[in-house]
């Protein structure tokens, strides 16, 4: 076998040897394994342990006999969990933006990219956001504020432009994050 083509999925390339010879030896026993001679002894078994978790392979009979999962299935069950990781870490990247903030504060009033930082909100803006917080209705976050609703409906959307944010409720975390509010 070449390169290692389950890689993608994080299986390793042991791993991947473990299931090819399953796929072309169904029926074998974990005791009369010996496709990995370099290995130790209690590493095949704990290999094929992880496949058994992964739902790529599974024991049919008393006799311990190891079974593959149909190629398809198994691919796809690796695609729904590597998916599943990188949605984790996506999640994760896309909710550290207040490390910029936590950066920007570090330069202080001594860098010289002051100018590059986002504008603190007036006072209008300060409101709309709290109003975004607290009211459920434009109309009534208008009315509060004393503003035509599409004025504060213009004011939601530079805030939410300004904010970098996808919707309301995420600029009103950011505001928060960023001790707007």
């Amino acid at each position: 076998m070449g390169e290692n083509e389950m890689s993608v999925f994080g299986i390793p390339e042991a791993e991947e040897e473990i299931y090819r010879h399953f796929l072309r030896n169904p029926g074998t026993r974990a005791d009369d394994l010996r496709i990995l001679p370099h290995s130790r002894p209690g590493e095949a078994r704990a290999r094929i342990a992880r496949l058994q978790e992964l739902g790529l392979l599974h024991a049919e009979d008393a006799e311990r006999r190891i079974f593959p999962v149909d190629p398809e299935s198994a691919l796809t069950r690796l695609m729904d969990v590597r998916l599943a990781a990188l949605h984790r870490e996506l999640r994760r990247v896309t909710r550290s933006r207040h490390v910029i903030d936590g950066l920007r504060a570090e330069l202080g009033d001594a860098g010289s990219g002051a100018g590059t930082a986002a504008p603190r909100p007036s006072g209008i803006e300060r409101r709309v956001l709290v109003s975004m917080c607290t009211v459920g209705k434009d109309e009534a976050g208008a009315r509060e504020l004393g503003v035509s609703v599409r004025t504060y409906r213009r004011h939601v959307a530079d805030l939410i432009q300004t904010l970098g944010a996808a919707s309301r409720a995420q600029a009103a975390l950011l505001a928060r994050e960023r001790g707007w509010i």
